[in-house]
């Protein structure tokens, strides 16, 4: 009983910070606010939540495994390769970044902080090991998990950037597919250019509305939570 109504809690706490978050941006909330929000004291916040950075991983590792979920579902993407299933995920998260104004504050955050910037490269690392992404992929562990956090810093980088550099959500999609493949999967180039294509089919297929809802309801009652 005590551990669900822990839980519980724990879903109150976490709702209201992602909402505070959308609407603010992480410098402008405190956890002051985020106990006002959920009923609380401040106090009883730290009891579950001592600083603020724990409550941002477990917002991004939320948001990390409803995001795959939901790319797990897309139309086609049983018949495609690892890596065009790789190039959805990517697109997914830079899509929604760059249409809602809220995600995005969220998204950037996760990409220019070094400690959720690498919680980024760990969750995406057992994405892939939990749904066997690359099972059949001929590379070694050590090299797949260099090329992921080299993939996750290099999309940081480019998504911070990306009206500097005028790019679009595939654009990044295919520059961090692209460079996994080449420099640390060692694919030929004609499977780097069937994969960037199979992955295009993907996200055409793909309900972006559907995926919206995923994530604005993610801490609603009922679903399951991470924490």
């Amino acid at each position: 009983m005590a551990r669900r109504k822990n839980m519980k809690r724990r879903r109150v706490i976490l709702g209201n910070t992602f909402r505070l978050i959308r609407e603010n941006g992480m410098d402008n909330v405190s956890l002051q606010m985020i106990a006002e929000k959920s009923g609380i004291s401040k106090s009883l916040l730290q009891s579950y939540y001592p600083h603020k950075s724990k409550l941002i991983s477990d917002i991004v590792r939320n948001l990390f495994t409803t995001l795959g979920s939901q790319v797990d579902s897309y139309d086609k993407i049983n018949n495609c390769s690892p890596y065009a299933h790789m190039k959805a995920f990517i697109y997914t998260i830079g899509v929604l970044g760059m249409k809602d104004e809220g995600l995005d504050r969220i998204i950037s955050q996760a990409f220019t902080n070094n400690e959720t910037l690498d919680n980024w490269s760990i969750m995406l690392f057992d994405w892939v090991r939990d749904i066997h992404l690359f099972d059949e992929v001929n590379t070694s562990k050590d090299e797949l998990e260099s090329g992921i956090s080299f993939v996750t810093i290099g999309v940081g980088r480019l998504y911070h950037d990306r009206k500097k550099h005028h790019l679009n959500a595939e654009q990044l999609a295919d520059y961090a597919t692209g460079s996994l493949m080449f420099s640390f999967c060692h694919c030929k180039p004609e499977e780097i250019d069937q994969a960037l294509k199979d992955g295009h089919d993907i996200i055409e297929s793909a309900d972006m509305e559907k995926v919206h809802r995923a994530i604005d309801t993610m801490f609603d009652e009922g679903k399951e939570i991470i924490s």
